[in-house]
């Protein structure tokens, strides 16, 4: 028997000798999604994720973590983890994730990326789901939980979208949310006692805010400020956006073309066909409804606000903060027949102690195109400006005093806008009264309220339209004269030589569409009032 113990007590020997196979090292990535419901920490999916590895033999040598990010796109920091598994100076294969669903949730994203990372020996692997992709029942099943993960996705974004139209329906923004010059009353509150009370959504004017936001848009309508100054000026104030933040030129961009401050919303056309709708940035796919809030600005101001928007949008940034008063009107008249938009004539130096001695065209210099040198003097050039300003006031005079006869005009200058805030407040009224007629229907509004309601929203409709109607079909604008311009030009003559350069060249671009330079030092100036330029 003690031989036997014996035998029994080496036996040790032989499971010391058995050596751990090392770890492999595994590439961990994280995502904590958008959607409410699947808002799973990262320490949670990180520590499912150690745990999984562990039990593999492998270790996570580097986390990616993607911390509010959707995945209905790749444009993510997961693009990261993918090249280190590309990478072949990295060793890490596996990508692991808590979910596929972490991976992504877009069709056709994740069959790429996928490619890619098992075009080079990668895998992709899930913590929490049991699946061998070497095999063909495995990438069927993985194929499946993926389709499931996209369903899912277009389920929840189509809810999203019904629900974002309902709110737009009753005059509410579609996410809600705070709104600079406004204080935001959500519909769902706390009630102090550890449950939830609900109240109608509204927005209520903040006179502190509102006052610089009008303030703003008279400013950018007069052409006396960008968003970079309106954004410093509203700093200089202890005013903070939204976020509680300072203004920012963009920011600032953003909450004017929003149309909220002018009771607007803004709304991306469903039938623009936009294959992204969320990141869309084309100005015209989108457009305004009107909302329940009350205004700051008025329609006329929106309207000149969008005019404005419109020409400074088209305005060089070298005019804007001009040097020289003519700064964006100059372009080569050779060139402008054939590339209008690259013909501008670009300021030539002399020297040092003369700089912005001449005009000279832009593509030649560059040895885009070769045709005669055009290069005329910078003095002159405003010279023969100077001299036209004067020739159009003499015209003025002529058609004033009837010496040159105009065709009469057929509508009044207002009329178009006149009738742009008519349609602007049928529109609203016409809102109220359906959602008048949803609340009667779900039983929100008792039916002798409704009645009154409606009667009397339908007398303001037909007091509009009528007014509207009065207005007659719209005409074509009356003849392009340089008449409304007089005041401008007898301006501009007067302080020629005693108002800034900035005010100079914000004056002559409401006068002048361009100003065309040809060999030979000739100068001519189209002005705004001008036929149309052919396509």
């Amino acid at each position: 028997m003690s031989a036997i113990r014996g035998t029994r007590n080496s036996f040790p020997t032989l499971y010391s000798a058995v050596k751990t196979p090392a770890l492999i090292p595994v590439i961990g990535y994280a995502r904590v999604s958008t959607w409410r419901e699947e808002m799973i920490s990262v320490d949670i999916q990180k520590s499912v994720v150690e745990e999984a590895a562990a039990r593999k033999n492998r270790y996570v040598a580097e986390w990616i973590v993607d911390p509010d990010a959707t995945g209905r796109n790749f444009k993510r920091r997961v693009m990261d983890a993918i090249e280190i598994v590309e990478d072949p100076a990295r060793v890490e294969r596996e990508l692991w994730s808590w979910k596929f669903s972490r991976f992504g949730r877009s069709r056709h994203g994740v069959a790429i990326n996928l490619a890619r990372i098992e075009s080079v020996g990668g895998e992709l692997v899930s913590a929490t789901e049991e699946v061998d992709a070497k095999t063909a029942v495995g990438r069927f099943t993985r194929g499946m939980l993926l389709e499931i993960a996209a369903f899912e996705s277009d389920r929840a974004g189509e809810q999203w979208k019904e629900t974002h139209e309902l709110r737009r329906s009753l005059g509410l923004p579609a996410t809600g949310g705070k709104r600079f010059g406004y204080k935001w009353h959500p519909r769902v509150l706390p009630d102090g006692e550890g449950g939830w009370r609900t109240q109608d959504e509204w927005y209520e004017v903040i006179a502190k805010h509102a006052e610089p936001a009008h303030e703003a848009v008279e400013r950018y309508n007069a052409g006396k400020t960008g968003y970079g100054n309106i954004a410093r000026w509203w700093n200089d104030l202890g005013l903070l956006n939204t976020r509680g933040a300072p203004w920012q030129d963009q920011t600032v961009k953003w909450y004017m073309d929003s149309g909220f401050p002018a009771g607007l919303l803004v709304v991306h056309k469903p039938d623009s066909g936009c294959p992204n709708p969320a990141r869309c940035q084309k100005r015209d796919h989108y457009d305004y409804r009107p909302a329940e809030h009350e205004a700051i600005w008025d329609g006329d101001e929106w309207d000149n606000y969008r005019d404005r928007r419109e020409s400074r949008r088209v305005t060089p940034a070298r005019a804007l903060n001009p040097v020289y008063p003519l700064a964006g009107l100059p372009k080569c008249g050779i060139c402008f027949s054939d590339h209008p938009k690259r013909a501008a004539a670009r300021i030539h130096q002399k020297n040092k102690e003369n700089p912005g001695y001449a005009y000279r065209c832009g593509p030649r210099s560059r040895g885009l195109v070769d045709h005669e040198p055009v290069w005329v003097r910078r003095a002159l050039v405003e010279e023969e400006v100077h001299r036209w300003l004067g020739g159009v006031r003499e015209e003025i005079d002529a058609i004033i005093s009837g010496r040159i006869v105009l065709p009469k005009p057929r509508i009044a200058p207002d009329v178009t806008k006149k009738r742009k805030r008519l349609e602007r407040e049928i529109a609203k009224l016409q809102g109220a009264l359906d959602r008048a007629t949803k609340g009667l229907s779900m039983g929100d509004i008792p039916r002798d309220s409704y009645l009154r309601t409606r009667d009397s929203l339908n007398g303001d409709i037909a007091a509009k339209q009528t007014e509207l109607d009065a207005l007659g079909p719209e005409q074509p604008a009356e003849p392009p004269s340089p008449v409304p311009h007089r005041e401008t030009i007898l301006g501009l003559i007067a302080e020629w030589d005693t108002i800034s350069v900035a005010s100079k060249r914000l004056a002559l671009a409401k006068l002048i569409r361009r100003v065309e330079l040809w060999p030979g030092d000739r100068v001519e100036v189209i002005p705004v009032w001008a036929p149309p330029d052919p396509e």
